[in-house]
């Protein structure tokens, strides 16, 4: 079965969030929050990773 990356996003256990993450799909787990975020061009995403007092450990744009 073939996923677009959203569908992807949701089995991993992503939820968007456009309240409290500005239009963001996210995932907490025990240690971190990650994020993706729709880039403004075709195919773009952006990805962070960050801690529960949300510094940012890692950020990413990437293409899809």
């Amino acid at each position: 079965m073939t996923y677009t990356f959203i569908e992807g996003l949701v089995t991993s256990g992503y939820v968007f969030d456009a309240i409290n993450f500005d239009d963001c799909w996210v995932k907490k787990d025990s240690e971190f929050i990650h994020l993706y975020q729709e880039g403004e061009n075709k195919n773009e995403w952006n990805y962070v990773k960050m801690n529960h007092d949300f510094d940012v450990l890692v950020e990413e744009t990437f293409s899809v």
